[in-house]
């Protein structure tokens, strides 16, 4: 099975749960990406056609924007810095930030931190380094 297949078919862990074991392998991301108020330009974490960044930000390992389509239907679109795997999800707003859900892991979205949840395990949580709502 390609990487590519493994990521499209299963989320619980082939975004963000092997962020902590991967990154550990690979050089430091780069600490600078270009963005402008669609989210990171280049990369999967970009707001796309008619959609507009409702927020967007990094952490260490990864880039997230949270994309407002013009019917209001909000959308995940998360990006592994590591390897540039790629994770789309519907998303929805939340008290303190924004949710998404696949195959029971949850990605919450917020200006402090990204946490990656399955049932009650943490599977990843980072601070934010950028968080910008335009």
């Amino acid at each position: 099975m390609t990487r590519s297949k493994h990521l499209a078919g299963s989320a619980a862990l082939a975004l963000m749960g092997a962020v902590g074991v991967a990154a550990t392998a690979a050089a430091a991301p780069p600490t600078e990406f270009p963005t402008d108020d669609r989210g990171f330009v280049g990369t999967a974490a970009y707001c796309q056609g008619a959609a507009v960044a409702t927020a967007f930000g990094r952490t260490r390992d990864a880039l997230v924007a949270i994309c407002s389509g013009p019917d209001g239907q909000l959308q995940y679109r998360g990006v592994r810095l590591d390897d540039d795997a790629a994770l789309m999800l519907t998303a929805a707003a939340a008290p303190d930030g924004f949710t998404a859900e696949n195959d029971g892991v949850v990605y919450r979205v917020s200006a402090t931190e990204l946490i990656v949840t399955s049932g009650d395990t943490t599977v990843h949580r980072q601070p934010m380094i950028e968080y910008r709502r335009p």
